[in-house]
């Protein structure tokens, strides 16, 4: 046995090795100029050097901070209460889906480890916190009791009240 298990043990180091002699030999190869401008002509690509590229990366920011100064303006003119209106109106929206805040059906695929549930459940607006949620499971030791099917969820549950209804008996 021993001499069978120093033999696997040789084998392992020798394909070890003839692997390593092979990577290296095959990963000194280097693109030569030519061969990169061929990759560019034939792909449609432009190639630049680092004058035009540095040329270009001011443009770039300066498209980038044109918006923000031009936002800025607009709010500098007196527009301060349309800014805020915009936050406002969405929290209008979610107030009348809280009244409502009908049932709707989630479900949880078959294989599904409870992290992915959580964060399911949290993009689905079901648990404001995947992560917390997730702890809450663990330290209840009842994350394993989570399973699979479709479920009927409501909006910013409690985790006591998520965990009543993913959690079957």
């Amino acid at each position: 046995m021993k001499t069978s298990l120093r033999a696997f043990a040789i084998g392992i180091i020798f394909a070890t090795g003839v692997m390593g002699v092979a990577y290296s030999i095959v990963s000194s190869s280097t693109l030569d100029e030519a061969e990169i401008s061929a990759y560019v002509k034939e792909n449609n690509m432009h190639l630049l050097t680092k004058e035009e590229y540095q040329a270009l990366l001011p443009s770039i920011e300066e498209g980038t901070t044109e918006e923000k100064p031009a936002e800025k303006e607009e709010t500098s003119a007196g527009e301060k209460p349309k800014e805020e209106d915009p936050k406002e109106e969405p929290k209008e929206e979610e107030e009348p889906k809280e009244e409502s805040n009908e049932p709707f059906n989630v479900t949880i695929p078959d294989g599904m480890a409870t992290y992915e549930v959580t964060e399911l459940l949290e993009s689905a607006g079901v648990i404001k916190d995947a992560d917390e949620f997730d702890k809450y499971l663990e330290d209840l030791d009842i994350a394993t009791r989570v399973r699979a099917g479709t479920f009927k969820l409501k909006k910013n549950m409690t985790h006591e009240e998520a965990a009543a209804v993913l959690i079957r008996q």
